[in-house]
């Protein structure tokens, strides 16, 4: 089976959620920082435009 990845772009940033939305589907979805930045470092998701994920301090 091919992983492929999803292509989201980052609409707003808030403390505790990152709102995308989804290029090919045309959707906006709020979804929880930490379950998005694990998502974008295991290759589910594909940003585009400007996004970096915040360092553990």
């Amino acid at each position: 089976m091919v992983n492929r990845s999803i292509r989201v772009k980052v609409l707003k940033e808030t403390s505790k959620t990152v709102t995308i939305r989804f290029m090919t589907l045309n959707r906006k979805m709020p979804v929880p920082r930490k379950d998005f930045e694990k998502r974008v470092e295991n290759g589910l998701y594909e940003v585009v435009g400007d996004y970096e994920l915040e360092e553990d301090k």
